[in-house]
């Protein structure tokens, strides 16, 4: 009889979770890139004149999640993206210029929750413009440019912001 218990829980739990179970491998085995890595593809991209080619490696880094270590919040904006109420720009220095990021955040839950949750607004809520610094890891979206003084924009989805320690 116990067992046959413990098999029902087992396979409810895997059939309520197999989502999760998805989001979680992705999240966590996906090949992750940081900005400089993102930016040569960029330039790769700029270099070519084979729009076959340009779509090849942006397939390839949709496939990838992006890395961006200890820079501080620029601004915070309501968000042009459907999806999302609130964007995070941060400006990240590069040899060519500076590279902003529009990270947009989403909370992670567990297993019976589904892996991504809502959007994080919670945690966006904590952060100062000009003073918080934020680590980000998030889904690369796509490249875009603006007619401003930026080498180029980036857009990240999904990520998961962490406010550095003593800020709030």
């Amino acid at each position: 009889m116990n067992r046959a218990i413990l098999l029902i829980v087992v396979v409810f739990a895997f059939t309520v979770s197999c989502k999760s179970i998805s989001e979680m491998l992705y999240v966590f085995y996906t090949p992750k890139v940081d900005i400089k890595e993102v930016i040569a593809l960029r330039e790769k991209i700029d270099s070519s004149e084979n729009p076959a080619y340009q779509h090849l490696i942006s397939e390839q880094l949709s496939k990838k999640r992006v890395i961006i270590n200890d820079v501080v919040v620029k601004d915070i904006i309501p968000s042009s993206n459907i999806d999302y109420n609130f964007c995070i720009i941060v400006g990240v220095p590069y040899e060519k210029g500076e590279v902003e990021c529009y990270i947009y955040a989403r909370q992670f839950y567990g297993f019976f929750y589904g892996f991504y949750g809502k959007e994080d607004i919670e945690t966006v809520a904590k952060l100062i413009k000009g003073k918080s610094r934020i680590d980000a890891v998030g889904d690369f979206a796509r490249f875009f440019t603006l007619l401003d003084k930026t080498y180029t924009k980036i857009e990240i989805v999904n990520a998961k912001v962490t406010i550095k320690e003593g800020e709030d």
